[in-house]
Order: structure tokens, then sequence, then C-alpha cells
């Protein structure tokens, strides 16, 4: 059962991630695709697993709460714009700025790992 929890997922998770990476242009605040499936897949997955089944089943899978988990996070991280990349400067940019982008850059990292590792425990949790 849970082989086709993690197809659907994965499924509606890259489906998700097409519309909004490769068609909208919006890839989320990591500015990496990859980032985005993987936040997009796990949250996906964790839903199938901690809502209450809901709508018609496919292959023995509630499917809605997987589309909507999956639309949800897709829709949050497609709404936090891009992180301008590294080498980009500005002419006026001063020292203390560059340090504060940086000092957000690692926010941005540390809560990613941090998202995943939450995603990872809560995954374990519901097949507990």
């Amino acid at each position: 059962m849970w082989i086709v929890d993690l197809l659907f997922a994965f499924l509606m998770a890259m489906l998700f991630t097409m519309v909004f990476c490769v068609g909208l242009r919006r890839p989320g605040p990591w500015s990496n695709v990859l980032a985005f499936f993987v936040v997009v897949f796990l949250a996906a997955w964790a839903g199938s697993l901690w809502i209450s089944p809901g709508g018609p089943l496919f292959l023995g899978v509630y499917w809605l709460p997987v589309v909507l988990v999956a639309l949800l996070f897709a829709l949050l991280l497609a709404a936090v714009p891009p992180q301008r990349p590294p080498h980009v400067k500005t002419i006026s940019e001063s020292r203390e700025e560059a340090q504060q982008e940086r000092a957000v850059e690692r926010v941005f990292d540390v809560f990613f790992w941090a998202l995943l590792l939450g995603f990872a425990i809560v995954i374990l949790l519901g097949y507990l």
C-alpha cells in the first residue's frame, strides 16, 4: 500500500513541479526545480498519511488529500520570490547588505533541511 502512496505523491509532485517551475517559471525560494519537487513530493506523501481520507478511491488511494496538499505547498512555494544568485551584485551594495543577504541565504538553507527532516519524521510516524 505504501508503494501506491509513494507513486501517487510522486506523480502529483511531478505534475505541480512542471506546472509551476517549468510552465510559470516560479521555482520557489531556493530557485531550484529539484528542491521545489522534493518539498512538494514529501508534503504530498505526508498529507496522504495524516489527512483523513476523502474523495473517491483510485488504486486503493484516496487521491483528494494528496492533490490538495501538493497544490497547497506548490502554491506556497511559488508565492515566495526566488533568491538572487550570489554572483549578481548591484553597484551600491555595501558590505553590511552582503552579510545580511548571506545570513538570509543560510536561514533558507537551514529551513530547507529542517523542513525535509520534519517531513521524513512525519512520514515515518505515519507508517508506525
